[in-house]
């Protein structure tokens, strides 16, 4: 009989060891996810960053090249006058 207790007890240790293996890695796999979850994040937010200012730059082009051609029209008009 105290056989199949101390069998008992060991296959109990065994199990505990275990479960407690597991839930380290289960703890070690959340913290991998959350990490991942961070980090994507992050790079969501640059790559919004970059399209806003990707925006910006390209409406300060539109607004340059409009004053160019502004100015084009103004150099073309007083060249008509002076010629």
């Amino acid at each position: 009989m105290q056989t199949a207790c101390e069998k008992a007890e060991g296959r109990a240790t065994v199990l505990a060891k275990q479960v407690a293996n597991m839930e380290s890695q289960l703890a070690e796999a959340q913290e991998n996810i959350q990490e991942e979850t961070r980090q994507k994040l992050a790079a969501l937010s640059r790559q919004r960053a970059a399209e806003d200012e990707m925006a910006n730059l390209k409406e300060q082009l539109e607004e340059e090249e409009e004053s160019q051609k502004q100015l084009d029209t103004k150099i073309s008009t007083l060249n008509q006058q002076v010629g």
